[in-house]
């Protein structure tokens, strides 16, 4: 679909929370109709069919295939499109997904309804203490300017003892701190709130605070989304970005000289619940 979400349109600002610095990125604010607008555009029925035959899950599936038991019962909270609770569903897990926008739900409610998707506010889970084995979050966690320990919390609270959350988020990568040190960034932004880029500290730190306790870390998530948006060679790559096929060639080739660490632009922790809070 065209690339709706460009960080070349955003202001891009850093803050401190804490003792750890984010990017925050304005823009528009990420409320429901948002959300449904997003997903009004995407070829959903391109993603149902590859995540029918268990194939949408991208990165992320050597790490669900690592830390899930079989038959595993999860919940994606911010499911989207649903395309990764079909996908977890049709390797053999009880996947649940969870959305804010109501009329994306509504939408797989219709062609999906033996598949158990909800409307619902990720801070405040429909669901009972210890329902679930594993709890996925990707890029879901950043779009809160504040109140990340409570979703965390709810996270903490759905899941069983032993089970794991795989969370992951726009990353302050090596190559957007220096630019921060540069002073690249924007003072003051004039648009909406709309999402933060964490560091690797951070985020690990929110998930302990939250008692949970990592297990490993990843970059991930196209690494050459953040050296085109956020570099010279942006209006070079533009006019290939909506080309599928095209912009996949271009973006194996960069992939090739771009180290991980530097240019991803999501991370991806996966943490468990322990059998106590220590």
């Amino acid at each position: 679909m065209p690339d709706r979400i460009d960080l070349s349109q955003m202001e891009s600002v850093v803050i401190t929370i804490g003792q750890y610095q984010r990017i925050r990125r304005h823009w528009i604010s990420p409320k429901e109709h948002f959300w449904d607008e997003i997903w009004d555009t995407a070829d959903a029925k391109s993603y149902w069919k590859l995540a029918l035959t268990g194939k949408g899950l991208g990165e992320y599936e050597p790490l669900f295939r690592k830390y899930l038991a079989p038959g595993s019962k999860i919940l994606e909270a911010g499911c989207g499109l649903g395309q990764v609770v079909l996908a977890l569903r049709y390797l053999g897990h009880d996947a649940h997904g969870l959305d804010y926008a109501s009329r994306t739900i509504a939408l797989l409610q219709k062609h999906f309804p033996e598949v158990p998707f909800k409307q619902g506010d990720i801070r405040d889970l429909p669901y009972e203490n210890q329902s679930f084995d594993a709890y996925v979050s990707l890029g879901v966690i950043e779009h809160f300017p504040e109140g990340q320990d409570r979703m965390l919390a709810e996270g903490y609270r759905v899941l069983r003892t032993g089970g794991k959350i795989f969370l992951s988020a726009p990353v302050l990568n090596s190559y957007r701190r220096l630019r921060a040190r540069l002073g690249m960034y924007r003072r003051e932004p004039s648009l909406e709130f709309f999402k933060d880029c964490y560091s690797q500290e951070e985020l690990e730190y929110l998930l302990q605070n939250a008692g949970f306790t990592p297990l490993e870390t990843v970059f991930s998530n196209n690494t050459v989304m953040t050296f085109v948006q956020e570099s010279f060679i942006r209006p070079l790559y533009r006019p290939v970005e909506d080309m599928r096929y095209v912009r996949g060639v271009v973006d194996r080739f960069l992939r090739l000289f771009l180290p991980r660490s530097w240019f991803s632009h999501m991370i991806m922790i996966v943490a468990e619940k322990p059998a106590a809070w220590t």
